[in-house]
């Protein structure tokens, strides 16, 4: 191939990478597949109608005490359900706006992260984020996750903008401004503003330009009287919280650190999940080995990003240490764009060191692992496109029992089905007499739940018409096969059974136990 004839072909490469249009349709894409989700409207899960049922009982006032069913979540993210409940109805679709909306953003700002600080090869970190299942997920659930990766992005990106050289005062107010609301609507703000912060003030010592720490330092002053205030209304109960301290104690980075060397591992392979759904030692290696050279070639070209979104994971590493914030796979969800961005770079410096050599070999080797990446995405997001990703649709199953019960039929709720059945009940007019109906407990332990099972099947033995909903059932006594089965046929020693309905790990039967 002749020089001229590469050149051109090389210059159409650019050209293509460059184009507005490619960025554009792959933001398209990303509103398309989150859109397809929330329109879905799959039944709320255990967690969310636990936190709906907060939101539909409580006034504006009762959402600052701490919440019952062993929930927690950023008072701004608990007030703005609560007015959109309040302006528009209660129903699951607006429930899940919010966080739809802040899935929205997320790809927005993403998008401008990626186009702005790593040219061509940001386009593989934004599709990647694009087609991400958990960010697809979480943009149509009613938790704070989905506004936690929105506010890891905006406030990233808005510090940045900071950092330029011709960054403005206004940049610096509507940084501060967005920093001060976002410690209120999503917790993670902090650590953040954190890294944003200490990152502003060590670039600008270290560029001997000290003409805007004053305003640095007012943001700092800022942020931490919003956090105070955040943290006396609202954190402190949370952070103090037993329940939480102990459900999640495996969860806190081990002090000291080297006193479990597991830990890292297992949650090294818990973030490797959020950012490729896959967790194997192949996927492991590669993807640390390019966020290594990313982080080396960023620290390069544009030391200031690097520090950002590197401070951040230390910052929330110290806080987890300091058992206040938990390393589950969801809570690592807002760094997860992080790693791509690493991931990019790695895959640009790759390019950047080979085309040295040779441009069109330079970019096939860089396509590799990005194809490779792709290859195991996309047929997720194909896959995720066609059927609505669910947990469980409690929300038939209680329609069903609310249309075809007596009322004199007793009703049973295992523990994990009690959120939905008392979120969904009245939207179908059935009102829970705790004469007629007996709910499970011991909600989030299932073994003791388990045994309590058996202790209220006593109590419901010798009547005619006998109700039980399961739902989310997470322990059987290592039972085999379908979880819902084992209980039908334990049950079915005692009676008849007289008609079933079952969906998406729910069931409802009902049973004749007068014998």
């Amino acid at each position: 191939m002749s020089e001229n004839v590469k050149s051109t072909l090389w210059e159409r490469v650019n050209v293509w990478a460059d184009s507005i249009w490619v960025w554009r349709s792959m933001l398209l894409l990303g509103f398309i597949l989150r859109l397809r989700q929330y329109l879905g409207n799959r039944s709320l899960w255990g967690d969310e109608a636990s936190l709906a049922m907060n939101l539909v009982t409580r006034s504006f006032g009762g959402l600052t005490e701490p919440l019952g069913y062993h929930q927690a979540a950023p008072l701004g993210f608990l007030f703005i359900e609560k007015l959109s409940i309040v302006l528009l109805w209660n129903a699951d679709y607006i429930l899940r706006l919010f966080p739809f909306i802040s899935g929205i953003l997320a790809l927005y700002f993403m998008y401008r992260i990626a186009r702005e600080n790593f040219g061509a090869a940001g386009m593989f970190a934004l599709l990647m984020f694009v087609i991400n299942p958990f960010m697809i997920f979480y943009s149509s659930e009613l938790k704070q996750y989905s506004s936690d990766v929105m506010s890891a992005l905006m406030l990233a990106y808005l510090g940045t903008r900071c950092m330029k050289d011709d960054a403005k005062r206004g940049d610096f107010i509507l940084l501060g401004a967005a920093g001060a609301v976002m410690i209120w609507i999503s917790h993670i703000s902090i650590f953040v503003l954190a890294a944003v912060g200490v990152t502003l003030v060590l670039e600008r010592l270290l560029q001997k330009k000290y003409e805007n720490l004053a305003w640095i330092f007012s943001l700092g002053a800022v942020w931490l009287a919003s956090f105070g205030l955040d943290y006396f209304f609202v954190l402190r109960h949370t952070a103090g919280d037993e329940y939480f301290l102990t459900y999640w104690a495996r969860r806190f980075v081990p002090i000291p650190p080297w006193s479990d060397p597991d830990w890292f591992r297992q949650t090294a392979y818990l973030f490797l999940y959020t950012i490729v759904n896959r967790t194997d030692r192949l996927m492991m290696r590669i993807v640390s080995a390019l966020m290594l050279v990313g982080v080396i070639s960023l620290s390069i070209r544009k030391r200031h990003v690097t520090l950002v979104l590197s401070l951040t994971l230390l910052v929330t590493l110290v806080a987890s240490a300091l058992k206040s914030y938990p390393l589950a796979y969801r809570f690592m969800l807002f760094l997860t764009p992080y790693a791509l961005l690493f991931m990019a770079e790695g895959i640009g410096a790759a390019y950047s060191l080979l085309a040295k050599w040779h441009r069109g070999i330079a970019l096939a080797l860089s396509l590799i692992p990005a194809a490779f990446f792709l290859s195991n995405a996309i047929p997720n997001a194909v896959y995720n496109f066609q059927q609505t990703q669910t947990i469980s649709e409690i929300r038939p199953v209680v329609e069903y029992v609310a249309e075809n019960k007596k009322n004199d039929d007793r009703v049973y709720v295992y523990y994990g089905g009690v959120p939905g059945v008392m979120y969904y009940a009245p939207q179908y007019s059935w009102e829970i007499d705790p004469n007629f109906v007996m709910l499970g407990s011991y909600r989030q332990n299932e073994e003791k739940a388990f045994k309590k099972f058996f202790e209220d099947m006593e109590a419901l033995k010798g009547h005619d018409r006998v109700w039980f909903i399961f739902n989310e059932i997470t322990g059987c006594g290592g039972c085999e096969g379908d979880s819902r089965a084992y209980f039908r046929d334990y049950i079915a020693q005692y009676g008849t059974l007289l008609d079933e309905f079952l969906d998406v790990e729910s069931a409802a039967y009902l049973f004749d136990l007068k014998k």
